[in-house]
């Protein structure tokens, strides 16, 4: 049995999957809906904690792929259970770099099963799998609110609430109707034309709130 950890996003037509195993690989598909999608070459296990860094990566994937607009979440995050072996190419001789090949099979096995088992976030499902693997963990919560109330707490609930969503890996986007339109996620803000954009600066964002603000403090009566 092979433990694995993934999720998938669309942007309408075209889906990215992600993939972590027990090992510490991390592989990649894309493709057209409908279709599994093809198999990249996995970036393989490397220094120590091979599985924390390669989750950290997931995380960072998902990030930048809502980023560029696959807003869609097919399958938000899922920890499963494949009948699979995943095993180790043998070095060749004179070779310092193992590249190892694409695994299709995995996706497919993954398209199967994860269904039933996506039923949380990606967080939920990292959680899962750690405990399935047996590795130690620190649960990775946040924007929740702390017992006896915190920052997230003082925030106005609409903001709270957006808070949490983007602390959870979600995306915050405009209606797909507006020719402009936006995307927020925890990793930046995105401003789109169509399928172009172009990601704010911190700075930019700072003085993009602060003149939103004093927009709606200005025009608070209508």
């Amino acid at each position: 049995m092979l433990t694995v950890v993934g999720f998938r996003l669309g942007n309408g037509s075209r889906h990215m999957t992600a993939l972590v195993t027990e090992s510490g690989r991390l592989h990649r598909a894309h493709g057209p809906y409908g279709a599994v999608g093809r198999a990249s070459r996995p970036d393989t296990p490397f220094r120590k904690n091979p599985v924390h860094r390669h989750v950290a990566h997931l995380r960072d994937l998902r990030s930048r792929y809502m980023a560029k607009g696959y807003s869609d979440e097919l399958i938000p995050g899922a920890c499963v259970q494949l009948e699979l072996e995943e095993s180790a190419p043998e070095p060749v001789p004179g070779k310092v770099h193992i590249v190892e090949p694409s695994w299709p099979l995995l996706f497919r096995a993954f398209d199967d099963a994860a269904p039933a088992a996506s039923r949380g976030t990606l967080e939920d499902a990292i959680n899962g799998f750690y405990t399935t693997i047996g590795v130690p963990f620190l649960p990775r919560r946040p924007g929740r609110p702390a017992a006896g109330g915190g920052p997230t707490a003082r925030l106005p609930r609409r903001v709270a609430a957006l808070r949490r969503a983007l602390a959870d890996g979600s995306a915050v986007s405009s209606s797909p109707r507006l020719a402009v339109g936006y995307t927020v996620t925890a990793a930046g803000v995105r401003l789109h034309v169509g399928r172009a954009g172009e990601s704010l600066p911190h700075q930019d964002v700072v003085e993009l709130h602060a003149a939103l603000s004093a927009w709606l403090h200005l025009n608070a009566a209508r």
